[in-house]
């Protein structure tokens, strides 16, 4: 069984250096690695290719990366991203399951990871069991979706369902899981297949993912019933009642009292998310970052229900990559 390890980027950084010692010291050796890049470069690494694709969106260099492949294993990983060195090896006993299409596994925090990195890390991990499992090791499950810094799939399967579709920027991941679960299939969840992924640096580029993430989420609960998890509703409804329920606070003391009371829960809940922390350092900074999550999430989702057919937004929101959406 041979892998072949696709990492999309714009050009080869720090980060990525960090990572080829720990795909040379892999315990399983069947695998080759393909990086996908925008530039022109210069540096060489064991056992990988490196093909330049000029400016287009990550969709479309990890479909060119598979096209490239050799391996009947695709491994999908981001290029801020490190493996465990049984990685590999932890996937070789999953895909022995014929029944199994494609597999995910938890982002952990790297070792060398900064304070607010931590922060962002912890919003994240304890935001609710369904996505906080990305973010930490939860029990071996059956998922029906998952991010594809840390994802593995059959090619042929992946051909088949005909790769991702380019047209949903930062919806891709969803919709190719959705499309290879049509299939008949199983997707699981093992908590063994680990990476460390480097999380956003600061507040604001934290902020813009989260929002990006809910404008995609509330664009796919109209599209497909397998996104309609109440998790995903909660964020946009609180915003709502937060905006409602100010406002009508000054027609009526008795919905006052009511919009209160529910701000004192909420503000419980948010103490108990920072008692979960566990942490004297962490429980300040993760309440107020959790509070400023859930608002920005919540304005993504209602803009994702809002918008038309195409999608909530035609271009990227990561401003290094100033690229609109090929129709």
């Amino acid at each position: 069984m041979k892998f072949s390890v696709i990492i999309p980027l714009r050009k080869i950084g720090d980060y990525l250096r960090e990572s080829i010692p720990h795909y040379e010291n892999q315990t399983f050796k069947d695998f080759e690695i393909i990086i996908v890049s925008e530039a022109d470069e210069t540096e060489k690494f064991p056992n990988t290719r490196i093909i330049k694709v000029g400016q287009v969106p990550p969709s479309e260099k990890r479909n060119i990366g598979v096209q490239n492949a050799k391996g009947e294993i695709i491994a999908f990983i981001d290029d801020d991203a490190f493996p465990d060195r049984d990685w590999l090896k932890t996937a070789v006993n999953d895909f022995k399951d014929k029944n199994i299409v494609a597999v995910g596994g938890p982002s952990i925090i790297p070792p060398n990871a900064t304070f607010f990195q931590r922060v962002s890390n912890k919003v994240y991990e304890l935001s609710s069991g369904k996505t906080g499992m990305r973010y930490g090791q939860e029990n071996r499950q059956e998922i029906d979706d998952w991010p594809t810094c840390n994802f593995f799939v059959r090619k042929k399967d992946f051909q088949k369902v005909k790769c991702f579709d380019s047209q949903y920027w930062g919806g891709e991941d969803t919709q190719l899981c959705y499309s290879l679960l049509n299939l008949g299939k199983k997707m699981i969840y093992n908590p063994n297949l680990i990476i460390y992924h480097h999380p956003r640096k600061t507040l604001k580029q934290h902020l813009k993912q989260t929002y990006f993430w809910g404008m995609w989420r509330g664009f796919f609960m109209k599209m497909h019933k397998q996104s309609r998890h109440l998790v995903f509703f909660i964020p946009g409804l609180f915003v709502l009642g937060l905006l409602a329920g100010f406002f009508l606070s000054f027609f009526s003391i008795v919905l006052k009292n009511i919009y209160l009371a529910v701000l004192a829960v909420y503000a419980i809940y948010l103490l108990i998310t920072g008692i979960r922390t566990r942490s004297v350092k962490l429980f300040l900074p993760v309440i107020f970052t959790t509070f400023l999550t859930q608002i920005s999430y919540g304005l993504g989702f209602w803009k994702g229900i809002l918008s038309g057919k195409e999608g909530p937004i035609k271009k990227t929101l990561n401003p290094a990559e100033k690229m609109a959406i090929k129709k």
